[in-house]
């Protein structure tokens, strides 16, 4: 799948037409893709390659579909992370994961600075709603990039999500995904459920969510 291709098509059909309604917030598919390509260029510009593993630990919000998009625009490997998990849990995971970079929101339960000493792989945390000693600001990194990504050569073979069983029998388990499986989800729904461009889909899952 070409993620960065389908955004820029569904861009130009549905100019007026609301991407993501969340809250009080509506955006258009012109705005998801400008969102997306500014922030991928963000994040380009820290670092993060083809290949990198970049954690999201948010929750639901257009944030974190901007996330996925933008790490799969660039070729990298998203790691999603439940919102829910605690220090051990996620030290885990991104320690497994050999995780580079974290996209996250700060959470009272969860101390994002002592995770990134524990895990040496860690590079940078992007943090979303405030600014903090030790982390890079996300909308100010945003705010600084443009929507000009070079062009990046993606194979179907190449990795592109290591997702996290529920870890009910255990420490959660990372399966890896590649960027063909990304066509699965798309083509199961468009085979088994009747919808057309005039229907609105609720995510009542967290986004981290298979």
């Amino acid at each position: 799948m070409n993620v960065r291709h389908i955004l820029k098509s569904t861009a130009s059909r549905f100019s007026d037409k609301p991407a993501i309604i969340f809250k009080e917030r509506q955006i258009t598919f012109p705005q998801l893709n400008e969102n997306v390509l500014k922030l991928a260029n963000a994040l380009k510009s820290i670092g993060v390659k083809k290949g990198d593993k970049v954690a999201i630990f948010l929750p639901n919000s257009p944030e974190y579909a901007y996330s996925y998009l933008a790490i799969f625009c660039l070729g990298a490997v998203g790691v999603p992370l439940d919102y829910m998990l605690k220090n051990d849990e996620l030290t885990s995971c991104l320690s497994h994961s050999e995780t580079k970079f974290l996209i996250g929101l700060d959470n009272h339960d969860v101390s994002l600075l002592d995770i990134k000493r524990a895990v040496s792989t860690i590079q940078d945390i992007i943090l979303l709603g405030a600014k903090k000693e030790g982390t890079i600001s996300y909308e100010d990194i945003v705010a600084k990039a443009d929507t000009q990504l070079p062009e990046i050569q993606i194979l179907d073979s190449d990795p592109s999500l290591i997702m996290y069983t529920s870890g009910t029998t255990g420490k959660p388990k990372g399966i890896l995904l590649n960027y063909k499986h990304l066509d699965g989800s798309p083509e199961a729904m468009k085979y088994f459920v009747d919808l057309s461009e005039k229907d609105v889909k609720l995510s009542a899952l967290p986004l981290s969510h298979i």
